[in-house]
């Protein structure tokens, strides 16, 4: 169910653990997995557009008849860009985040200095635009709708600029509807008060002052075709000169996946990302300074240690707080990172951690709520439920009508069951498999442990179900074969959708705030709507780069149509939640002459 205001809809988050969207995401996740490794779009889309094209804005540009022009004589002195990653889900994150970033100007405070910014002049995508999956209804709903109506009626005389990476949520559909929206010139180029240029998933934005902005795509497995890197090449080897200084734009913070997982066999590694800057960038005398991404739904900033020149120190920011639900910032331990090796007697860098939003102790604050599963997440009752009941059905027509009275004699039947009766032994070694296999770890011991904990607190709570029910029908019906047979499902598949689902929340608690596991799943079961962040990025005359961290601690719940008169663009205002604020100061990366 939605509200509507006009003949908007107010989408509420997904709910990622009801059933029919379990089913849903499971299906297209691994459809688009076996599309994405034998179709791989973005081939389609660099052989589409077979110029090394990149897009200048040291100048500014206008609209004519429809078509974004340069202006002439108009040479920038300085810009501004904003990165909003992970948007697209529920309408009131995504909403608040729109709407102050769609605002002209925003005066930030951190608490000890205030800050004047304006909008950017461009807008960029930072991956997942939209969830659960990818279609052109979704993007209509879930992001081109938010942004329209946040931008309002406002007629700029120069337009900003929309780009876009996909994520792996825009994969889910083989990357067709993000194509038609960001890459194709089928539609207006229209987007909101925003107008996209691209023309591949990957571009290159010519900045003032030496910068340049790069986005990859990294498809959905992290990785960057070869196609990609000749365009890269292309543009660095025609475009770009010694001291240029880069963003790097990618849909996934690889280097927190690649410490995450170093030890486990590097799952994820940096290796794309290393020979980009070492291969292609650096022969050039070109570094990248400023790494972008989203993919997680925090703020996590790493900062270089013992940089060459401390005044321009790399960064590493992890920035998905365009709307999504929220994920944690405890669990996993990532002070330090430390890159690959380039050279065998070189020096890897290090990177320290300076911040996260929300803190640590908020963020585990959070994870406790969970406790409350099964009244957040109903709706995967019914999968609990139905599990119960059957169990309890297969197991029990071993026992011959002989009932069990206590938890030793049901478990005695059981496992009678499990060594007479074929049927039940496959459900059970199934059901355990399950338990064991959805058990997030790397450590084959502790997923056994883990997985078969989980299985033997529900296999406990279906004893306990059952024999409850069987009380019920030998008290009050006095066995009777027929009220059994109504009531005992009943009793079951009630007790087990609620029991079940608690079970789930507290293994999700115990392992997200003691093991430090499941992070994606017990966060994406509270639904938390607060914690927002984006950035805001000013390059001025001189060249020195400024990043705004943007935090909107509460997301607005409340909403009505603008009033006649009111001085706002928006069609839609809130009418509660937070301001936007800092995060943090400024992180400000200055700019000296090339040596």
């Amino acid at each position: 169910m939605f509200n509507k205001i006009g003949n908007i809809k107010l989408l509420p988050p997904v709910s990622w653990f009801n059933l029919k969207q379990l089913a849903g995401t499971a299906y297209k996740s691994i459809i688009s997995t076996i599309i994405g490794e034998q179709s791989d779009r973005r081939l389609m889309l660099a052989l589409a557009s077979s110029e090394k094209e990149f897009y200048n804005y040291t100048r500014h540009h206008k609209i004519v008849n429809g078509k974004i022009e340069p202006v002439e004589d108009s040479k920038r002195k300085e810009m501004w860009l904003d990165f909003i990653a992970d948007t697209g889900d529920g309408w009131n994150p995504t909403y608040s985040v729109a709407y102050y970033a769609s605002k002209n100007e925003l005066t930030l405070s951190d608490g000890k200095n205030s800050f004047y910014t304006k909008r950017g002049e461009v807008l960029v995508f930072g991956g997942d635009e939209v969830y659960p999956a990818a279609s052109k209804q979704g993007y209509k709903e879930r992001l081109i709708a938010p942004f329209e109506q946040a931008f309002g009626d406002e007629k700029p005389e120069l337009p900003p600029h929309v780009f876009a990476i996909p994520g792996n949520h825009d994969w889910y559909d083989g990357l067709e509807a993000f194509t038609r929206l960001f890459c194709s010139d089928l539609g207006s180029r229209g987007f909101g008060g925003w107008f996209s240029r691209q023309k591949r998933s990957y571009f290159a934005l010519k900045l003032p002052n030496k910068w340049w902005l790069l986005a990859s795509d990294g498809q959905l497995h992290s990785n960057i075709d070869t196609a990609q890197l000749d365009y890269f090449r292309a543009i660095a080897d025609g475009h770009m000169s010694e001291g240029d200084k880069v963003i790097l734009c990618i849909s996934e913070p690889v280097w927190i996946y690649a410490h995450k997982y170093k030890k486990f066999g590097g799952e994820y590694d940096e290796s794309d990302l290393i020979f980009l800057q070492e291969e292609i960038l650096k022969p050039k005398g070109v570094e990248v300074k400023v790494f972008l991404a989203g993919d997680l739904h925090h703020y996590r900033r790493h900062e270089e240690l013992d940089a060459p020149d401390p005044d321009a120190n790399t960064q590493k920011i992890t920035a998905g707080g365009g709307g999504a639900f929220l994920h944690p910032t405890h669990g996993a331990d990532f002070t330090l990172l430390t890159e690959e090796k380039q050279l065998p007697d070189q020096k890897p860098r290090e990177f320290e951690l300076k911040k996260s939003y929300p803190d640590i102790k908020t963020s585990k604050r959070l994870g406790w709520l969970n406790v409350f599963f099964p009244f957040t997440n109903p709706g995967f009752g019914f999968l609990t439920g139905m599990l119960y009941l059957i169990t309890i059905w297969i197991v029990s027509s071993t026992f011959h009508f002989d009932f069990a009275h206590n938890v030793r004699g049901f478990f005695d039947q059981t496992l009678r069951a499990f060594l007479v009766n074929p049927v039940a032994a496959l459900w059970l070694g199934a059901v355990a498999a399950g338990f064991v296999f959805f058990t997030d770890t790397h450590s084959k011991v502790y997923k056994w442990i883990g997985g078969l904990t989980h299985f033997f607190m529900n296999l406990f709570s279906i004893a306990y179900i059952g024999l409850f029910a069987t009380y019920i029908n030998n008290s009050v019906f006095n066995e009777n074969v027929y009220t059994g047979f109504i009531f005992i499902p009943i009793i079951v598949f009630g007790l087990g959708w609620f029991f079940g689902c608690l079970n789930m929340g507290i293994y999700l608690t115990v392992s997200m705030n003691i093991f430090g596991r499941h992070d994606n799943e017990a966060f994406s079961a509270l639904r938390v709507q607060d914690y927002k962040n984006f950035l805001r990025l000013h390059i001025d005359e001189d060249g020195t780069l400024t990043i705004f961290p943007i935090k909107i601690q509460k997301a607005a719940r409340k909403w009505r149509m603008r009033k006649d008169g009111e001085n706002v663009s928006s069609y839609i205002v809130p009418e509660d939640g937070s301001k936007p604020e800092l995060i943090e100061e400024p992180i400000v990366i200055k700019s000296h002459p090339a040596k």
